[in-house]
């Protein structure tokens, strides 16, 4: 039996929780730790005491592009969530403005838009926090958030810091140079001024759209598989005849056949055999590879 843990953390620890509970797509089993840092201190103190204990971890935000096995996890998992700082430099067209990677990208947005700042909008209400954003690249109507992206500070999987201006990185479709197992503690962005009616018409044009065609009804994931050669993945989903194809309550969306949603009791092994389903349909009929844009924590290979 493992020894009690002296966390010694200003922030929160929690023991055996469900990963369900935080998942956008509302699945997932139980992990040894969900623990909570507030600070930087916080977190490089967890990180050595994860170290010294000889248990794993995991970095999450939002977690709304990962879906976890119904077995759960034996790592921890540390939410970046409640370390929340942000400073702004004004120049003369605009503003740097560094946040810390577990704030929510859509209040970021919001908070840029009140003050006349633009450079994101077009990013407006996509799930989930900056420093996830970052390390996929999101994301939409043209934009990815690398372009107003300007520095980034890093904790490494050993847990060391390390700081990286945008010219010593690497951006493409939906990925980058961030390491699997970096959490990125904090981001800065170049931000332009722009009339604040004009930045609010667009965050506008882009909830609209983003209602209109998502199915923001049902717990989902988002995008589950990345575009092919420049061509959105849900033409491929259609083509192969999945619209509203489902696998227990996971479902296909009729809304939009990129999105898996979860009408009821999906597990993660009904989201995960569907994942593959579509895979080899598509495969089978198109002769196209689908590639997951969501992360899967747990599966067996």
């Amino acid at each position: 039996m493992r020894k009690p843990v002296n966390w010694g953390i200003k922030g929160t620890v929690l023991q055996n929780v469900l990963m369900r509970r935080y998942t956008s797509m509302r699945v997932g089993g139980p992990v040894s730790y969900l623990i909570y840092p507030v600070n930087e201190e916080d977190l490089l103190k967890t990180i050595r005491i994860l170290k010294d204990e000889g248990i794993g971890y995991r970095f999450v935000g939002n977690a709304t592009n990962i879906i976890v096995d119904d077995r759960g996890l034996a790592e921890a998992v540390i939410r970046i969530t409640r370390m929340r700082s942000s400073q702004q430099k004004k120049v003369k067209d605009g503003a740097f403005v560094e946040v810390s990677g577990g704030v929510s990208l859509k209040g970021f947005i919001r908070n840029n838009a009140e003050k006349g700042l633009s450079g994101l909008e077009k990013l407006y209400w996509i799930p989930g926090t900056v420093g996830g954003a970052v390390k996929m690249n999101a994301g939409s109507f043209g934009a990815s958030i690398s372009d107003a992206l300007e520095k980034l500070r890093i904790v490494n999987e050993n847990g060391e810091m390390e700081s990286y201006s945008k010219n010593n990185m690497a951006f493409s479709y939906r990925a980058s140079s961030v390491r699997p197992f970096d959490c990125i503690v904090s981001a800065a962005f170049y931000m332009k001024n722009r009339d604040k009616s004009e930045i609010a018409a667009d965050m506008d044009y882009v909830y609209t759209e983003r209602k209109k065609r998502h199915p923001m009804e049902y717990p989902s994931s988002g995008s589950i598989f990345k575009s092919v050669d420049g061509e959105s993945a849900w033409q491929y989903v259609e083509k192969a005849g999945l619209r509203g194809f489902r696998i227990g309550d996971a479902c296909v969306s009729e809304k939009h056949t990129n999105f898996i949603v979860n009408t009821g009791h999906a597990t993660a092994k009904d989201i995960k055999l569907l994942i593959d389903t579509i895979k080899k349909e598509v495969f089978e009929k198109i002769g196209v590879l689908l590639e997951e844009e969501v992360e899967l924590w747990g599966f067996e290979e």
